[in-house]
């Protein structure tokens, strides 16, 4: 009997000493499996990454709006506070009115007419299509306004050629082309691929509403449909009222001054010369 307990003994202590052993072992294989698992996943990411188009996985929309920006010499400009009469001479006043950061820090409309230009580009290699690009007022049109500081800022001779133009006061405003008069995106589109820019100068008109209003771009990326807002420089919407002949503007800038001029002033100019 105590040779049995004796091989009942050493049984058991080997039994303990297997399962010491096993644990480890068990826990480096874990650790070597979890380590094969990570490799392996990497590699298919970085195999299905290597077979899709490089922007595929970039966020954000396929189109970038680069700059909006009021084309240099394209109207009047209606500035309806008072801190518009502080420009210093002429060339302030029309410095000011082209500067994109003045623009974006105060109230102003275009009087009559204006040009923006839009440069976009695209951002994913799958090409981006826009299928429609058409204002949207943002709220009901008003009269025109008079109060305020008229600077006037008129080409001289030919200037930019306008690819499309859009009545903001008609019933339904559209974007049309300026050759022919026809629907731009009535059937048509502009591709944009990855880093291809595209520049779309619209001129905007009002017969004598005051609106304010966006451009909704409508546009295929990856085969989803999407829709984008843009807006005039510091987030707003664009802006025009109807321009007035006769002078009743506050104080106007124009062409034949270097002084800002009051309503009696103005109706006397006729040519440079008449300026004192």
């Amino acid at each position: 009997m105590p040779k049995q307990r004796s091989s009942e003994a050493d049984a058991s202590k080997q039994g303990r000493l297997a399962s010491l052993v096993r644990k480890p072992a068990t826990w480096v294989v874990g650790v070597i499996l979890v380590a094969l698992a990570a490799t392996f996943t990497s590699g298919l990411q970085s195999l299905f990454a290597g077979l899709l188009p490089d922007g595929w996985s970039e966020p954000g929309d396929g189109i970038k709006v680069v700059d909006v920006r009021r084309q240099p010499v394209s109207g009047r400009v209606l500035i309806p506070n008072a801190d518009a009469g502080r420009f210093e001479s002429r060339s302030d006043a029309t410095e000011s009115i082209n500067d994109p950061e003045w623009e974006a820090q105060h109230e102003w409309y275009a009087a009559g007419y204006i040009t923006w230009e839009l440069t976009l580009v695209g951002r994913h290699s799958d090409p981006v299509v826009i299928t429609d690009l058409r204002p949207e007022r943002t709220g009901p049109c008003t009269k025109r306004l008079e109060a305020g500081t008229l600077v006037e800022d008129l080409p001289q001779g030919e200037g930019t050629k306008i690819e499309l133009t859009t009545a903001i006061d008609a019933n339904v405003p559209q974007l049309t082309s300026a050759k022919d008069g026809s629907a731009y995106f009535d059937g048509g589109t502009v591709t944009l691929a990855k880093g291809e820019t595209v520049v779309i100068s619209i001129e905007a008109t009002s017969a004598g509403p005051t609106c304010q209003w966006v451009l909704e771009a409508d546009y295929v990326d990856h085969g989803k449909r999407e829709t984008m807002t843009i807006k005039a420089p510091g987030d707003r919407p664009f802006a025009i009222t109807g321009w007035a002949e006769g002078h009743p503007y506050d104080l106007t800038w124009n062409g034949s001054c270097d002084h800002a001029m009051t309503p009696e002033e103005a109706a006397t100019i006729e040519k440079p010369t008449d300026c004192n």
